[in-house]
């Protein structure tokens, strides 16, 4: 069996800016192991940290993106807003 480290493995993400405060480079992705498996996210300038959604989320945000496009090339509507005078 191979050891594996209870410490969180934290690895830098090249390439990628933080969402809060748009630094280049500082982002680290950490995974922690135990006592409950979690990866999340965190700037290491000012510290904003940022769970990833989980699968069902993301999936159920998707369907709804889908059906939104579906139901406008359905009506021919493209999505914009119309004002009345």
């Amino acid at each position: 069996m191979r050891y594996q480290s209870e410490r969180p493995k934290r690895q830098f993400l090249a390439g990628v800016r933080c969402p809060k405060c748009a630094a280049m480079d500082a982002v680290v992705q950490i995974n922690i192991v135990s006592p409950a498996p979690d990866e999340y996210i965190e700037c290491t300038q000012c510290g904003h940290t940022e769970h990833r959604p989980d699968p069902e989320a993301i999936s159920a945000k998707n369907h709804l993106e889908d059906q939104l496009a579906r139901d406008a090339m359905m009506t021919g509507t493209s999505g914009t807003v119309k004002f009345k005078n």
